[in-house]
């Protein structure tokens, strides 16, 4: 059983030789990574990256990917955490599929380690519902798939919905209780699906959303999820970026934007969406 892509043809193109073409114009672009230098500072533990349309996205989230390719070796899983625009389907839930499709072909899900985490975290639950109509992880697989031509990939798709900071919490220590008795956190990567400010003006959006990824950069769980929640600021990776923030709390890790930009640096428009593409690097 594998999921079929659901956006395949709307946010990035359907055929595998059109969807490879605008791939590598993401990174050309003038928002994209291009030819600008850019240096590994420590071991990939974990990004955040846009997942809308890759006329949009595509170019700040070049440079995310752009850092993965530094990684030697490649991780042999990636945790992807998305959040839920929908409400089909249990509120957090991993993909139960055996692989997820695209124009560039299938990718595996790593269904032992998706059924030991499920089994060892309660709350979550082994549901392809929250994730047939769901489009935030969908988008970064065909980068994925970019970077890891010559390296099998496993994913393990999980996607969070909206709920208070203390069950997010209790949910998050259970999967660190996890990955302490099974599986070292350290041996994965971890991308993050999200958007930052949604239908506003760009002026607007360079300064709420600095705001946002000024906490995010200090790691801030609480602070990062209080300023999103009470100010019902529409960063739609609320639940992802919170998890993310939590989960490394405990490590020794750097943050660093790598890069920003609206839809409406792409195309004039008088209100639109933030995109950034920030990565967590081991610390030395």
């Amino acid at each position: 059983m594998y999921r079929e892509p659901l956006v395949a043809g709307r946010f990035y193109e359907s055929n595998r030789e059109g969807l490879k073409q605008q791939i590598e114009q993401c990174f050309q672009h003038p928002l994209g990574i291009g030819n600008k230098d850019l240096q590994a500072n420590g071991r990939l533990i974990a990004m955040i990256s846009p997942h809308a349309g890759y006329m949009f996205s595509g170019p700040p989230a070049s440079h995310g990917f752009a850092r993965l390719k530094l990684e030697q070796p490649l991780p042999e899983r990636v945790v992807l955490l998305g959040p839920k625009h929908t409400q089909f389907g249990a509120g957090f839930s991993i993909s139960n599929a055996e692989s997820w499709q695209t124009p560039l072909g299938l990718v595996k899900v790593d269904q032992d380690f998706a059924r030991n985490l499920a089994d060892a975290v309660p709350d979550l639950r082994l549901d392809d519902a929250a994730h047939r109509f769901e489009h935030s992880i969908e988008v970064q697989l065909p980068f994925l798939q970019h970077i890891y031509q010559e390296k099998p990939l496993k994913i393990v798709p999980v996607a969070l919905g909206y709920t208070s900071f203390g069950i997010l919490k209790n949910l998050v220590e259970k999967t660190k209780e996890f990955f302490d008795e099974v599986d070292d956190l350290e041996k994965n990567l971890i991308i993050v699906s999200s958007d930052f400010s949604h239908d506003t003006p760009r002026e607007e959006a360079y300064r709420l959303d600095s705001e946002v990824i000024d906490r995010i950069l200090a790691l801030d769980a609480k602070g990062f999820f209080d300023l999103v929640d009470l100010e019902n600021r529409s960063v739609c990776g609320l639940m992802p970026i919170a998890a993310l923030l939590l989960l490394i709390e405990d490590l020794s890790v750097k943050a660093v934007r790598l890069a920003y930009s609206t839809s409406m640096d792409i195309m004039r428009h008088e209100r639109g969406v933030g995109y950034a593409s920030i990565i967590f690097e081991e610390a030395e």
